[in-house]
């Protein structure tokens, strides 16, 4: 879609809607990222299940003609990060003392998300308000835990749901949603939106899911990750078990058993982080943090150095295996992480065009062909482009050097080209 057609809402409605949405939220004085005081029991829940490996929706270009002319974008280097090791099969037996945190207890009263999965999840909100929909996010619920997001009797009949795994994990994004576009920000967000699949400059559209409450001031959805775990206990195991393994402590299955391999992994981590025993949650946030630390310097970032909006695709030819997909759209002045994992030995392409209605758009592209088409695309075969009905565009080739992350900037013509 082409930047012009953005729909932009009146600064007043907005204000209006949002001072409005404070009373339909309910919400408290505590930022989302923090823990609200504990509410508790749930009230007829709801599951939400996982799509695995799924990645975020990105709005989708209208037109993308290749001209592979323009500059090599400068490219910076970020901080390396140790590499993950191969997932094995761990011995089973007996679990550790990890002390379960306490659950929320108070059946009457608030929305309560629970987490069944072994990511740490972050958790967005939205409600419908009059032809608005309001959205707010982010309350990051960690693995075999409970948050109350909504605080006090439920006002609502209908809550639009969305949520993510972190990025601090490794692998591909996982999301749990639904059919309504709604839409989300990368930081802590409250926005606004028509139901389109359009939003505002600095958001993003997103699928939610749609949540009956049939009037009742009490409700919890909970995060499921398929059939894997059972309780929450298992959930709360896994959850270790994924950090560890995020950051190269922990060798075995992600299966919330505590078998000898994990807890050997567990005291280690203890032992260096400093954590007493009967602190699994303070465990937890050190080891999210961590991990969050070490996602931030793998990867490849794209950032936008122009004065457009530019939608960028990206290539890669990684173990014998070309392919392509798209599209990132970057306003001027955002990034946004393409790859979240190590590189090392991967060889990387990018491909950019600048969204503009009049004129020759600006493109960034070179000589190696990859297949893109106009709306989203993930395209895992580089041959016969056009006979699958797709349009072979060249890339310019990004050198990584081994590195285990990078940054890859697209600066306009006139701007200075140079390697750091």
């Amino acid at each position: 879609m082409s930047a012009n057609l953005l729909r932009h809402i009146p600064v007043l409605t907005v204000a209006a809607l949002l001072a409005a949405a404070t009373v339909a939220f309910a919400q408290d004085e505590t930022p989302p990222e923090e823990t609200p005081p504990a509410s508790s029991g749930p009230a007829r829940p709801i599951i939400l299940p996982m799509t695995p490996g799924s990645t975020l929706n990105k709005q989708l270009p209208q037109q993308t003609t290749p001209k592979p002319s323009s500059p090599r974008p400068r490219i910076i280097t970020a901080p390396g990060a140790p590499a993950v090791p191969t997932t094995g099969m761990p011995a089973r037996g007996t679990s550790p003392a990890i002390a379960a945190p306490e659950r929320p207890r108070n059946a009457t009263n608030d929305y309560l998300f629970c987490n069944r999965t072994s990511y740490a999840a972050s958790i967005a909100v939205g409600i419908r308000n009059g032809g608005l929909w309001l959205t707010r996010g982010w309350w990051t619920v960690p693995a075999g835990e409970c948050k109350v997001v909504v605080k006090g009797p439920l006002t609502q009949n209908t809550y639009y749901v969305f949520a993510r795994s972190s990025f601090a994990h490794t692998g591909s994004v996982r999301t749990w949603g639904g059919t309504q576009t709604l839409c989300i920000g990368n930081g802590a967000f409250q926005a606004t939106s028509d139901g389109s699949d359009e939003c505002s400059a600095g958001y993003d559209p997103q699928g939610f899911a749609k949540i009956e409450t049939d009037g009742k001031a009490a409700w919890t959805t909970t995060l499921s990750e398929g059939s894997n775990f059972k309780t929450m206990d298992q959930a709360r195991i896994a959850g270790l078990q994924r950090l560890l393994y995020d950051l190269g402590r922990f060798d075995g299955s992600i299966d919330g058993v505590a078998g000898p391999k994990f807890n050997e992994a567990l005291t280690q981590a203890r032992t260096e982080l400093g954590v007493g025993p009967a602190d699994s949650a303070g465990l937890y946030a050190r080891l999210l943090a961590e991990a969050t630390k070490t996602q931030a310097g793998a990867g490849l970032t794209f950032c936008n150095r122009t004065q457009d909006v530019i939608w960028t695709a990206l290539g890669q030819d990684y173990q014998s295996k070309k392919e392509s997909k798209g599209w990132w759209r970057l306003q001027p002045g955002q990034c946004a992480k393409v790859i979240k994992d190590r590189l090392d030995d991967r060889t990387m392409y990018g491909f950019g065009v600048a969204d503009r209605v009049e004129g020759v758009p600006e493109t960034w592209g070179g000589t190696e062909q990859f297949c893109t088409k106009d709306s989203s695309f993930e395209i895992d075969d580089v041959t016969d482009c056009a006979g699958r009905g797709f349009t072979s565009t060249g890339f310019m080739k990004i050198e990584t050097a081994g590195r285990a992350g990078l940054t890859f900037e697209f600066a306009p013509r006139r701007a200075e080209v140079r390697q750091e």
